[in-house]
C-alpha cells in the first residue's frame, strides 16, 4: 500500500490526478501482484524450505521501492509528452511495478516455509493474507493520513525501502553472504544519494516553498510571465501538479493577478453591495478573497488542504483574519447553517474536475445555503464546442433543469487559453450596476459584450450530471488531457535547467 499511495502520488506533478490516472495505479497494482503471487509460487516449489528465497525478494523489493524516487524521474520526464494514460501506464511499469511483483512473491513464499502439513496449509494461507492485509489498512492510513502530508513523497519511500530490506539483509548475512553485506551498504548509499536528489530549477525560478500532501505536489515559486505577458514582468505562481493555480504579480505588492481572467470575477459580483455574503469553494492563493475583500464583501472560504491556507497567507498576502474552513466543499455546503449572496466554484485541479459539486442534487444543496437573491458563479475551463466543450455543456444543461437562469461569461482569447463563468441564479442579474477596477488591467465598461449566447449553444447531445450516474471526468477527459499536456510543455520548456 505505501508503493501504491507513492505511486500515484509521484504520477500527480506529470500526469494529474484523475480517474484515469487512479485506475492505472490500481490496476497496474493489481498486476504487479498478480505476477508476483504467480512468480512466489512457481520459485517455492523450485527452492522449497529455503528461507534464503525470502530474504533475497524482500530486499530487492527494497531497493526497487528505495530506488521510485530516482527512477520514477527518469521514466516520467521521458513519457511526459505522451497522453495522460499512455505516459502514466509506461511510466508505472518501469517504477511502480517491480517492486510490486517481488511483495506479490512474498505471501506464496511465506506460505510454503509455514506449510509442513498439507492438512494445515489453508490455515498458513489464511494467518499470511490476513496479517500482510492488516497491515495494509494500517500503513495506508499512516501514509494517508499523517506520512505524505507530513514529510512528502521520497523520504518515506526511501526510508520504507531501507526498512523492507534490512533485516533480510542482516538475516543473508547469517549465512555469510558476501553479496548481502554489499547490497546492505548499497541499500544506505543509494538511500542517502535518492534523498538528496533535487530538481533544478532554471535560472530566472526561485522555489520559495515546496511539498507534498493532501493535493499532491505544492510549490510556490518566483518565474517570469513568459507567455502570460508581453513584457515578460516576475509574477509568483502557485503551482499544483505542475499547474498554475495563482499568478500573482511582484510589481504590485502581491494584490492583484496577471491573468485577465480573474478579474472578471470581481467585475461580475460587483453588482451586490458591500457586506454581501459570499462562499468561495476553493482558495488558490487567495486572489478572489483580496479582490473581494476590496469590494467589501464578508468572505467565508472552503478549502480540502491546509497547506494552501498557510502558502496563501505567507507568500500570496492573504490575510491572516480570513475565515477559512479546512473541509471539503460538498461537505460544507450540506453542513453549513449560512446563507450567502454568492457562491463561487473554484475548485478545479488542473485536469481533476469536482464533479460531485456540479450535479442536479449539487446545485440543490447549493440552492438550500443561498440568499433569496443569490448568485453562483462556476469557474470552467474555456472549451464550449465539439467533444472537448461536452463537459461545459453538460453543466450548463444541469444548471437548465435546476431551474436556474444561466448565463456563461467567456473571458478573452481562444478555448484553450481562456476561461468560461457560469454565472446562475433564480432571476435574471442585471450587470449593468458593475463598478470595479484594478490597476493593471483596463476598466470593464459593458460586460455583457463578454457573454455567450446560451441560446445557441447546442445541449440536446449531453446528459444532466447527477450524483448516481458521475460523467463529467469522462466528459471532461479531452479537454482536461489538453489542458494538462500544455501545462507539462510550458513547464519543460521554461522551468527546468536542461
Amino acid at each position: 500500500m505505501i508503493c501504491e499511495l507513492v505511486g500515484a502520488k509521484m504520477l500527480a506533478p506529470f500526469f494529474g490526478t484523475s480517474l484515469y490516472i487512479w485506475a492505472a495505479v490500481l490496476g497496474l497494482t493489481l498486476g504487479g501482484l498478480t505476477l508476483g503471487y504467480f512468480l512466489g509460487g512457481r520459485l517455492s516449489r523450485r527452492y522449497t524450505n529455503d528461507p534464503q528465497l525470502l530474504f533475497w525478494v524482500l530486499m530487492i523489493a527494497g531497493l526497487a521501492l528505495l530506488l521510485m524516487p530516482f527512477t520514477s524521474n527518469i521514466i516520467m520526464n521521458a513519457t511526459i509528452e505522451m497522453s495522460l494514460q499512455t505516459g502514466a501506464l509506461i511510466s508505472l511499469l518501469v517504477f511502480m511495478v517491480p517492486p510490486l511483483i517481488c511483495m506479490g512473491m512474498v505471501s506464496p513464499i511465506i506460505i510454503n516455509l509455514l506449510t509442513k502439513d498439507p492438512d494445515n496449509a489453508g490455515n498458513s494461507a489464511g494467518n499470511v493474507y490476513a496479517i500482510s492485509t492488516l497491515g495494509g489498512i494500517l500503513f495506508t492510513f499512516l501514509m494517508g493520513f499523517y506520512i505524505i502530508p507530513e514529510f512528502g513523497i521520497s523520504k518515506p519511500a526511501v526510508i520504507a525501502g531501507i526498512g523492507l530490506a534490512i533485516l533480510p539483509a542482516i538475516s543473508l548475512l547469517k549465512y555469510r553472504s558476501k553479496m548481502a553485506g554489499a547490497l546492505l551498504l548499497l541499500l544506505f548509499v543509494l538511500g542517502g544519494w535518492t534523498m538528496s536528489i533535487e530538481e533544478k530549477a532554471a535560472e530566472n525560478y526561485n522555489v520559495l516553498y515546496h511539498s507534498e500532501g493532501i493535493l499532491g505536489q505544492v510549490k510556490v515559486v518566483d518565474h517570469p510571465s513568459y507567455e502570460f505577458t508581453e513584457d515578460h514582468r516576475m509574477g509568483r505562481g502557485l503551482i499544483v501538479n505542475n499547474t498554475l493555480q495563482t499568478y500573482i504579480g511582484l510589481d504590485h505588492d502581491l494584490q492583484y493577478s496577471i491573468w485577465s481572467w480573474a478579474h472578471y470575477f470581481p467585475t461580475a459580483a460587483s453588482i451586490y453591495p458591500p457586506g454581501s455574503k459570499v462562499l468561495i469553494l476553493g482558495l488558490g492563493g487567495g486572489t478572489l478573497v483580496k479582490q473581494f475583500d476590496r469590494l467589501g464583501f464578508d468572505s467565508d472560504v472552503v478549502e480540502i488542504d491546509k497547506r494552501v491556507g498557510e502558502v496563501s497567507i505567507k507568500y500570496f498576502n492573504m490575510t491572516p483574519e480570513t475565515n477559512l474552513i479546512i473541509d471539503d466543499a460538498r461537505h460544507y455546503i450540506r453542513t453549513t447553517k449560512q446563507k450567502y449572496d454568492i457562491v463561487v466554484f473554484d475548485t478545479f485541479l488542473g485536469e481533476s474536475v469536482p464533479e460531485h459539486l456540479l450535479t442536479m442534487e449539487g446545485f440543490a444543496d447549493t440552492r438550500k445555503i443561498m440568499k433569496e437573491d443569490g448568485m453562483i458563479m462556476i469557474n470552467f475551463y474555456g472549451f464550449i464546442k465539439g467533444e472537448t466543450g461536452r463537459a461545459a455543456r453538460s453543466v450548463l444543461k444541469t444548471l437548465n433543469e435546476s431551474k436556474f437562469t444561466t448565463e456563461i461569461l467567456a473571458t478573452p482569447g481562444t478555448e484553450d487559453s481562456r476561461n468560461l463563468i457560469f454565472i446562475a441564479s433564480d432571476k435574471e442579474k442585471d450587470f449593468n450596476k458593475i463598478n470595479y477596477e484594478e490597476p493593471n488591467f483596463p476598466r470593464i465598461s459593458n460586460l455583457y459584450d463578454y457573454l455567450l449566447d446560451v441560446h445557441k449553444i447546442k445541449v440536446s447531445d449531453v446528459e444532466v450530471l447527477r450524483d448516481e450516474t458521475p460523467k463529467l471526468s469522462k466528459l471532461y477527459a479531452k479537454a482536461a488531457m489538453r489542458w494538462k499536456k500544455s501545462y507539462n510543455a510550458y513547464y519543460r520548456k521554461y522551468f527546468f535547467d536542461k
